[in-house]
């Protein structure tokens, strides 16, 4: 199930406190209190978090050492915005997701995460495309894990200790590290399908109006790639509301490559099920043929004794057979094509953590 901060849980996280004095004298503050960590500094022991995953086909590691006390004091904050009277009362939840990805006590944690993503730009030679993909497979690489039990967003260093999440905290994760590296992206808040993703200005796939390209962090997938379905099949269909973090600039330009590998990988599998239709046409042919060629198989055994009746239906079986044989490799050559469109198919799902390679071989075997 696709667990949600979206309409349910957006309605759990917010407590309105009455502005108005109920005795003369008292005055109540005003405005909106949003979560935010307290360290606990019971907890001095640091946590050292490693995970490993695959981009462009290598093995990667990551190892960051979280503060004990920044951790627990995330887990035990509460993750509800608190507004005094009507201060921002449709408007609150713009700065909502901000509050967990910006929250100061993370900024060591970001640092020291960042720090690891830039060691591996630096030893690939990553361009800021390559970059933000990098950063992209990292967060679909961890687990997409629900807590039924509570449905609001965790704070990134959670997610990332837990080395888990669901769509809105692996999203707000993903969402802190790009901002924090100066590039333009945003919350999708989809109400209806319950679900949340990212954006990112790019130069195509633009989802909807929105105006970014869509980012989803619960599976593998390009940047820009609209999944089939999320969660428990969910189908994305409607305009998500936006907000922006940050107020990075930087823009994510081989969107149009994906689009490209998107269309192209359309075409396979229309061609793929336009081939599935043929075969299944000439084996249903194959079937009449090699039952002819067989029943004046046993005509011609039946005739053996008799060289004159046996010489004249010869010519008959003879052109059953070749007919057979030409429709046999015609249907053989409808497989070979077949198994390309598949195999080329097959090829991108095993490595959607690498654009570039995908590219370079679809332009060899798409053909």
């Amino acid at each position: 199930m696709q667990r949600s901060i979206r309409t349910a849980a957006l309605a759990l996280a917010t407590t309105l406190v009455l502005a108005a004095g109920c005795a003369a004298g008292v005055s109540l503050p005003s405005g909106v209190v949003y979560p935010s960590i307290t360290l606990d500094k019971t907890v001095t022991d640091d946590l050292t978090v490693n995970h490993s995953f695959t981009f462009e086909g290598k093995q990667q590691d990551v190892t960051v050492s979280v503060d004990g006390s920044l951790y627990a004091g995330a887990q035990q904050a509460p993750k509800s915005v608190v507004r005094f009277g009507d201060s921002r009362k449709t408007d609150w939840i713009c700065d909502y997701y901000p509050a967990f990805v910006f929250d100061p006590a993370q900024d060591g944690f970001f640092s020291d995460l960042i720090g690891q993503m830039r060691r591996i730009r630096d030893a690939e030679k990553l361009d800021s495309d390559r970059y933000v993909e990098l950063m992209t497979v990292f967060v679909q690489s961890l687990e997409y894990r629900t807590d039924p039990g509570d449905l609001s967003p965790k704070f990134p260093v959670e997610t990332f200790v837990q080395r888990a999440g669901d769509c809105d905290d692996k999203t707000l994760l993903l969402g802190g590290m790009l901002a924090r590296e100066g590039y333009d992206v945003a919350v999708l808040l989809f109400d209806t399908e319950q679900h949340v993703a990212l954006g990112i200005r790019a130069d195509a796939l633009a989802y909807g109006d929105t105006g970014y390209a869509l980012i989803e962090t619960t599976a593998p997938g390009f940047v820009g790639m609209v999944p089939a379905h999320v969660g428990d099949g969910t189908r994305l269909s409607t305009d998500p509301q936006t907000f922006a973090l940050g107020d990075g600039e930087t823009t994510y330009t081989s969107a149009h490559q994906v689009a490209w590998i998107v269309d192209t990988v359309a075409d396979l599998e229309t061609r793929a099920a336009a081939l599935a239709e043929k075969i299944a046409a000439a084996d249903s042919e194959l079937t009449v043929l090699e039952e002819r060629a067989r029943r004046l198989q046993r005509e011609l055994d039946a005739r053996a004794s008799d060289p004159a009746r046996y010489n004249a239906l010869l010519p008959e079986y003879n052109a059953a057979v070749e007919r057979y044989n030409t429709a046999l490799a015609a249907r053989n050559a409808l497989v070979e094509r077949y198994n390309a469109a598949v195999e080329a198919i097959d090829y991108v799902a095993a490595h959607l953590d690498d654009r570039p390679g995908v590219a370079a071989y679809l332009h060899t075997h798409a053909s």
